[in-house]
């Protein structure tokens, strides 16, 4: 049995207790709240990663009517009993997750990993440093199933992590196009894991994977993968990030394209071959790809 199988994954729940128990105290010190508690911190370094301004008014009024609940109901909501399902069901899910996982991975892979769970932050779920989950974001729609997709999907950020780290190719000397070539793998072998994994962990509300089985919506988002990286040198810095935030994060072409990009290759050339290219680097994904593809569905990425 390689390392990745014998990978410690940590649930802390530290920070959502407080937010039930504590919100008057969080009001109280919002800025030790912010800065103490690992979430929250992780929250902001995501936020400043994407450049996506976190609204602390609106953030402050939702505590304040969270605070407003009677501390009976706060524990009986819909989303902290979601909560506790997950948490409960750790060892059942990791069971069945952990192989998956490592499944996609090299034998020696590193999926240790802290999964923190908070509510009432901008983002649904992310992995920066650690994976962290917003209970209550919509997006859930109140299904834990869908919860337990995504962690399927942020937590192959970690084993990402671990390749990137043993990666065997040089970087290109423009960074900001390697970068974006980083995020284009990273995003779409982790939701190409987390489409694999549907049988095990269904997601009828995920739409990433409903894009994936539309022709026409891989064909919709390579255009747009396409656009973005033809502009890079025409824009600013500022306008090229929020270019990729509009087509490649909210519209899902590097999750769409990129999970293309992993299935074609599995397809074509087998599991072995696709989790090569993790070790490899972003530029042997995207130049193995547009070897097994026609000239229509080609990247078109000047390296």
């Amino acid at each position: 049995m390689g390392r990745c199988k014998e990978s410690k994954i940590i649930y802390s729940t530290k920070t959502l207790a407080k937010i039930v128990y504590e919100p008057e105290a969080i009001l109280q010190d919002e800025e030790s709240f912010w800065q103490d508690e690992r979430p929250q911190e992780l929250t902001k370094l995501w936020a400043k990663a994407v450049n996506y301004p976190i609204n602390y008014d609106k953030w402050r009024k939702k505590i304040r009517e969270w605070a407003g609940i009677p501390i009976f109901e706060r524990k009986d909501h819909v989303f902290m009993e979601n909560a506790e399902k997950i948490i409960n069901s750790k060892n059942e899910f990791l069971e069945k997750a952990i192989p998956l996982l490592c499944s996609y991975l090299p034998e020696d892979a590193d999926l240790n990993v802290t999964v923190h769970f908070t509510a009432f932050i901008p983002s649904r779920a992310f992995a920066h440093e650690d994976v962290v989950i917003n209970v209550n974001a919509d997006y859930w729609k109140n299904n834990v199933e869908n919860i337990l997709n995504t962690l399927i999907h942020e937590i192959f950020h970690a084993g990402y992590s671990y390749c990137r780290d043993v990666r065997t190719e040089e970087r290109m000397k423009d960074e900001r196009l390697y970068s974006m070539l980083d995020n284009l793998q990273s995003e779409g072998i982790c939701t190409y894991v987390g489409y694999k994994a549907l049988s095990a962990f269904p997601a009828p509300d995920e739409k990433d994977y409903k894009l994936l089985d539309i022709t026409s919506e891989v064909e919709r988002s390579l255009k747009d993968v396409n656009e973005v990286f033809s502009k890079i040198g025409d824009l600013s810095k500022e306008e090229l990030q929020k270019l990729v935030w509009e087509k490649c994060v909210m519209d899902r072409g590097y999750y769409v394209i990129g999970a293309n990009m992993c299935r074609v290759i599995e397809e074509k050339k087998g599991r072995k071959r696709l989790i090569e290219t993790l070790t490899e680097g972003p530029v042997s994904f995207l130049k193995l790809y547009n070897l097994l593809v026609k000239q229509e569905m080609r990247l078109q990425i000047k390296l």
